[in-house]
């Protein structure tokens, strides 16, 4: 048969299938029965509804001259957002051993803090950062006293006092704390497993404990993992296998607390973070959210706003790469929402295996996986579109500096200071996320030059298609429309089951900039379903569709394009 012909008389009725976007992954449905615009995998794309599109690349910022890579030394402990009420400046900041380091696009090659006298930051103390006001304080854990420094870049860190401004208790040694309703509020160092400590009204330096203490499910095995601000006046305390709030956080006298839910915690502080009245976090179930729902008020006949957890995981849909998390480190895990997606940076793992990258996969080739120590891959959900549209994985390293997700902030870059940027860091500094345009890239911001890139490896599985009959078929065409810039190289495969098979049937290497149909033959290919996978070897293509055709469907119907 002549390639592209027409189909005559005496050929088998030939019917096609396809789906005009793509909108989100669904791994945990058996892939033959998803609906229209949902997709088997996607590694490193973004799904838009209409579109997948290649993700953006990162570029590294080491923090120019003052900040040169050196474990121990060098390396960063903590980091955070620095916002100036009085100048509206906003830094990237870092703790490493002897100073903090503060940067923005005034100061590419840093400002260094240090601090007083023969005080250090080590890994074993924890160290986190939390902005009260107009300062910035470092936790250093239940050792050490905290560091505070008071937002003036003339000036240099000092020990938070040990004598309370009141009646109350100084700032006690502790691990974390957050700033809300003029409060420092912190875990108890004395009780830390169970006890909330907040500060009077203006004042980190003086606790009354009161009225300002709130033990929540003490006497369990339960125990403290974190706390987030809730609407108007309300706190959320995330226990390792419960959750609870405490209400009327500005008037202590006032405030009571109630359980939420046990059926589940929270793994990970820096896993929570909020999209309005969503809360989203990581739980050993997977990813789940809090949100506002409606209880009925017993005995009013009205109902009322209550705080509620979800009983089934928001990551349910892709609950089989969710198997991939080495949930023994995954305390790290780190989260944030940034332009209406929540990114989710998880340890996974490795297999011996390169080709590999999931552990059911290396499981089924006989290799070895081993479980990662760092967040090594990301998980996007986007809100808008609600389902999850990528598994990001990045280089394994840039020459010596290996890549993970320590943490992430969002901080204003750029020529336009209200676009904010979405920024993530490890132990070697900052990277910024989804900027670069063509690869992954150990590019300084604001230079041009680099001394190493990375291609961004990508993959796309279509759902399985079937027209909803059982029968075995003979697949003959297929077709993608994509956009494409110079430098786009990517090969197709088609996969069919019963009988099991995987066929390359197109490889595209462009040369120009164009938006165009790709069509390709699928060799007769014989089986009951077949998808299309698309693998991204360089560059950034955009599909916009994709349709398969074949012949030898037992029922007599023509299904539509999705």
């Amino acid at each position: 048969m002549a390639r592209y012909s027409k189909y005559g008389p005496l050929d088998d009725r030939v019917i096609a299938e396809g789906d005009h976007g793509f909108r989100a992954i669904d791994s945990y449905l058996e892939a033959t029965t998803l609906k229209g615009g949902f997709v088997a995998t996607s590694e490193n794309f973004r799904l838009d509804g209409d579109t997948a599109t290649v993700r953006k690349g990162l570029d590294f910022l080491a923090g120019g001259v003052t900040l040169t890579y050196s474990a121990g030394t060098e390396q960063v402990f903590a980091s955070t957002l620095f916002s100036d009420p009085a100048t509206g400046n906003e830094y990237l900041v870092v703790a490493t051993k002897d100073k903090a380091i503060l940067w923005n696009d005034s100061n590419a090659s840093g400002i260094d803090i240090d601090y007083p006298g023969s005080e250090v930051v080590a890994t074993a103390d924890g160290a986190s950062f939390c902005q009260n006001f107009d300062q910035l304080i470092l936790f250093r854990g239940s050792s050490k006293r905290p560091l505070t420094w008071d937002g003036n870049t003339s000036n240099d860190f000092t020990v938070k006092t040990a004598s309370a401004s009141g009646a109350g208790i100084a700032c006690p040694n502790t691990d974390f704390g957050i700033s809300f309703r003029n409060r420092l509020i912190i875990p108890q160092p004395t009780d830390s497993k169970y006890t909330v400590l907040m500060s009077d009204l203006l004042a980190s330096d003086n606790f009354t404990t009161a009225d300002s203490q709130f033990r929540i499910n003490k006497g369990s095995a339960d125990y403290l993992v974190g706390f987030h601000p809730y609407q108007e006046d309300q706190l959320i305390v995330f226990n390792r296998n419960s959750i609870h709030l405490i209400n009327n956080v500005a008037t202590t006298s006032a405030a009571n607390t109630y359980e939420i839910t046990r059926q589940y915690g929270c793994v990970a502080r820096k896993s929570i973070a909020a999209s309005g009245p969503q809360i989203y976090f990581l739980s050993d179930s997977g990813v789940m959210v809090m949100q506002q729902g409606l209880d009925p008020a017993k005995g009013l006949g009205v109902a009322i706003s209550k705080v509620s957890g979800e009983a089934i995981p928001l990551s349910q849909q892709i609950q089989d790469q969710f198997a991939d998390v080495n949930f023994a480190n995954a305390s790290g895990a780190a989260g944030i929402v940034y332009d209406n997606k929540y990114w989710l940076a998880v340890p996974t793992g490795t297999c011996s295996s390169a080709a590999n990258k999931t552990k059911a996969a290396c499981t089924a080739a006989g290799g070895t996986w081993t479980g990662a120590t760092t967040n090594t891959a990301v998980f996007c959900y986007d809100i808008l579109n609600g389902g999850w549209t990528s598994v990001d994985r990045y280089p394994d390293a840039f020459g010596s500096l290996d890549f993970a997700v320590d943490d992430w902030v969002v901080c204003s870059h750029g020529s336009n200071p209200t676009r904010r940027r979405l920024f993530a860091c490890n132990t070697t500094g900052w990277y910024l996320i989804g900027e670069n345009a063509t690869d992954d890239s150990n590019r300084k911001i604001g230079s041009s030059s680099e001394s190493n890139t990375t291609a961004i490896a990508a993959k796309l599985k279509t759902r399985s298609y079937t027209f909803e009959d059982m029968s075995v078929k003979s697949w003959h065409r297929g077709q993608l429309g994509v956009d494409v810039t110079n430098g786009d190289a990517f090969t197709v495969k088609l996969n069919t089951t019963d009988p099991n098979s995987t066929t390359t049937v197109h490889t595209e290497s462009t040369s120009s900039t164009e938006d165009k149909i790709i069509r390709f033959g699928l060799s007769r290919a014989r089986g009951y379903s077949a998808n299309l996978e698309i693998d991204v070897t360089a560059g950034r293509p955009t599909i916009r569709h994709c349709l398969v055709e074949a012949s030898g469907v037992g029922m007599n119907i023509v299904r539509e394009i999705a």
